[in-house]
């Protein structure tokens, strides 16, 4: 299958294959507010392992990801211990954030990765926005987002001094194998 551009915005889709995920090159960012609403937080995550699956249709693509909760990084390191620590991550029990998509769907030129998210044993629906997909030379750079809810995987310790939700960021490269 050749490269086609299946993105209103002009983005070039990838050949169908296998990808690989390059740990190395992909970073999971994410943006919250803490100390009831006053500081923005960022952070990274970083990616342990991950498969594309590009299929034609395109729409029958899948991923699957695991994030290595580890190597949370929010540039304090007093913050990163804490929310390490049971009661919000506990990355001694559980390392590992999962993804698997379940659908592919393109709606007015925007396409969303549906899937599942696990956190802590707890599994939950999650929408990725694909913003950008750069083939070049036998790999693709993706960009997506999301919105995710810690309380809908349980974790709703610091109420107040750690917001909510989380703007999720990806940044994913990936090589075909």
């Amino acid at each position: 299958m050749t490269e086609r551009t299946v993105f209103s915005q002009g983005v070039t889709a990838p050949r169908a294959g296998t990808y690989r995920v390059d740990p190395a090159r992909s970073t999971v960012r994410f943006t919250t507010r803490g100390l009831f609403g006053l500081i923005k937080v960022v952070g990274t995550l970083a990616v342990r392992e991950g498969s594309i699956v590009v299929a034609d249709p395109l729409d029958k693509s899948t991923v699957r990801a695991v994030v290595d909760a580890t190597s949370l990084d929010t540039a304090s390191s007093t913050r990163d211990k804490h929310l390490r620590e049971p009661g919000f991550l506990d990355v001694e029990t559980y390392p590992d954030i999962t993804f698997v998509s379940e659908r592919l769907v393109e709606s007015s030129g925007s396409w969303t990765l549906s899937g599942t998210l696990t956190v802590q044993r707890v599994s939950r629906p999650v929408e990725l926005t694909i913003t950008a997909a750069e083939p070049t030379n036998g790999e693709v750079r993706f960009q997506a987002i999301a919105r995710t809810d810690r309380h809908a995987f349980g974790i709703s310790k610091g109420k107040g001094a750690v917001a909510r939700y989380q703007a999720i960021d990806l940044d994913i490269v990936a090589v075909l194998q």
